[in-house]
């Protein structure tokens, strides 16, 4: 997901800074009329219909009629956002700076919306605010008209709140064309926070009317003049043309070579001679250029990533930069998939470790595989991804100016083993069982038993080595099974171990202690033997895969070695040895 637009301006300025606090000063010794900013909502849903008719259709034609009958005295800006791509938190267009109101050519972008996106609140206020002239101090309202809340991972409130505490003069007005009672409580808080109006409009007739009032708050009246509501001009279309603010612009780029960055998709901190000057997107407006002939200090950085930039910039005599800051970055366009047909998986992440001189250093940041792009420092990077207990690693490099892409395999299967120590035992799930690559030997996985918990594997060929070893019985039973996971799959065996149980009573003739018993399997020939375990009590229980045994005795100082014996699986041999 892109967040570039998704974070306050000013949010974190609890305490304003100088120049905000002389930038509110400014606005309460002034008499220039202040500016309003409209921000419509044209994301998906505002295709939903009120009695038969989409509710973009009901906006733009009460769009247009406030825009034809609009008091040229009051600047009028526009944003629009959600109406040019799906699925993109940056869709905001700034459709009109405030200014005099070209109402043909205005009235002909209204009517040319086509909802498609997402809802990005907080980003479009943030650009409203800015091309409102949220930083020259005077009044400036702006009105928000939607139909639903943020869908962009960001806090509209936080963002609304962080504006007006450097701007004393800033407010915002919402309307929530056809929403929730749920809807209508959260969005709510975006007025308050600022002192602005909240409306609720649920037809044509009352978003007109919900939009009408603001309108009379905002320009200073208690209602629409008598030839507004007509339809015709305001009594004060005659009043001369307020001229439009003056954007601002600040600029970066992501390499030597590459073209300059939007300027709403980088944030600044600009001070000079060490003194804070601005700070927020590089987009703003005022009633002169904000930056003066001269050398600024700057800090930046893209959106909410890492990326990050210090230096140097010159403005000229017309507040225009000279040059831009090199971001010296570019981005990571990672794809994991989770099934074979490639489906995204639902929480798993991406890592990403810088390399430096061939060491990898601590992790830098960190993605949700749902992020369509990451943006970070040029350079080496080991990346992980991983979902539930499956991590796959991969070492990419970021070319500043461009974009490196990579594909991951998180498919995953399951085995659950349901063990038995002999054909028709019980059921057992508590054992200790790992995993091995069928044709490397390498772990994958290990476990102890976890109920009904399965083990998450890539799809694959392993061997299933299941461990028996009770501290009850003498002996173990160690069984290697050959099994295959699928994607989406949980196998479970049933996987028979093949045990058989004994019960041993070992004594000597002589009275001499038995100090300890060793169980030995022998091998089919017969010429060798392998201890698999140990007791040092006389008279115990026991258990081992079915075969041919022995024990090995410690009587006194000696050490002898019983004969053969076999174990057979699922029954139970008792084994009475009385040594001289």
């Amino acid at each position: 997901m892109n967040r570039f637009l998704q974070t306050t301006i000013m949010s974190g300025m609890v305490l304003m800074s100088p120049m905000s606090s002389a930038v509110s000063q400014q606005a309460k010794d002034t008499n220039e009329p202040g500016q309003v900013m409209f921000v419509l909502d044209g994301s998906n849903s505002m295709w939903g219909q009120i009695d038969g008719t989409a509710k973009i259709s009901i906006a733009k034609d009460v769009m247009t009629d406030l825009i034809n009958d609009w008091d040229p005295k009051t600047p009028l800006g526009l944003v629009v956002y959600g109406h040019r791509r799906k699925s993109d938190c940056k869709d905001i267009e700034i459709v009109s700076t405030p200014g005099y109101v070209d109402r043909s050519s205005l009235v002909g972008k209204v009517q040319s919306i086509s909802p498609r996106g997402k809802t990005p609140i907080s980003g479009s206020l943030n650009v409203a605010a800015s091309m409102g002239g949220v930083f020259s101090g005077k009044t400036l309202d702006v009105v928000l008209v939607s139909d639903g809340l943020e869908t962009c991972d960001a806090d509209p409130c936080a963002t609304v709140k962080g504006l007006k505490a450097f701007n004393v003069n800033f407010k915002t007005h919402i309307i929530g064309f056809d929403v929730s009672d749920v809807e209508f409580k959260q969005l709510q808080c975006i007025a308050t926070e600022t002192g602005g109006k909240f409306l609720r409009a649920n037809n044509a007739t009352e978003l007109k009317d919900a939009i009408a009032q603001t309108v009379a708050a905002v320009q200073g009246s208690d209602s629409i003049s008598a030839s507004t509501e007509a339809g015709g001009q305001s009594s004060g279309s005659n009043a001369t043309p307020t001229e439009p603010l003056q954007p601002s612009y600040l600029y970066a780029k992501l390499c030597q070579t590459c073209e300059r960055l939007d300027p709403l998709d980088v944030r600044w901190n600009v001070s000079q001679d060490g003194k804070p000057y601005y700070e927020g997107v590089g987009a703003a407006s005022s009633s002169k250029p904000l930056f003066n002939q001269g050398t600024y200090q700057v800090e930046t950085r893209l959106g909410t990533s890492v990326v990050t930039a210090s230096g140097e910039v010159e403005f000229d005599e017309h507040g225009e930069q000279i040059g831009e800051i090199n971001l010296n970055a570019g981005s990571a366009k990672l794809f994991a998939y989770a099934t074979d047909e490639k489906t995204i998986p639902q929480g798993a992440f991406f890592r990403f470790f810088p390399i430096v001189d061939g060491k990898i250093q601590e992790q830098l940041t960190q993605a949700s595989v749902s992020d369509s792009k990451v943006w970070l420092p040029a350079g080496k990077y080991k990346v992980t991804a991983q979902h539930q207990q499956i991590e796959e690693s991969a070492e990419i490099e970021i070319i500043a100016g461009q974009e490196t892409g990579y594909e991951f395999d998180l498919r995953i299967g399951y085995i659950r083993p349901d063990v038995s120590l002999f054909e028709g035992g019980e059921i057992n799930r508590g054992m200790f069982y790992r995993l091995k690559e069928a044709e490397t030997g390498a772990e994958k996985a290990s476990t102890t038993g976890r109920g009904n918990e399965p083990m998450a594997a890539k799809p694959g060929k392993y061997n299933l080595l299941v461990q028996y070893n009770s501290p009850n019985f003498l002996g173990r039973a160690d069984i290697q099974f050959p099994v295959e996971i699928k994607t989406g799959e949980t196998i479970s065996g049933p996987y028979v171990l093949n045990v058989g149980r004994f019960e041993y009573n070992i004594s000597s003739k002589s009275g001499l202690p038995i100090g300890g018993v060793w169980l030995h399997r022998v091998s089919e020939d017969g010429k060798s033997s392998r201890e698999i375990g140990f007791s040092s009590k006389a008279k115990f229980p026991g258990v081992a895969p079915a075969g041919t045994y022995r024990f090995r005795v410690r009587v006194g100082d000696t050490f002898p070695v019983t004969g053969p014996f076999e174990i057979v699986a699922g029954e139970i041999r008792e084994l009475n040895i009385e040594f001289p």
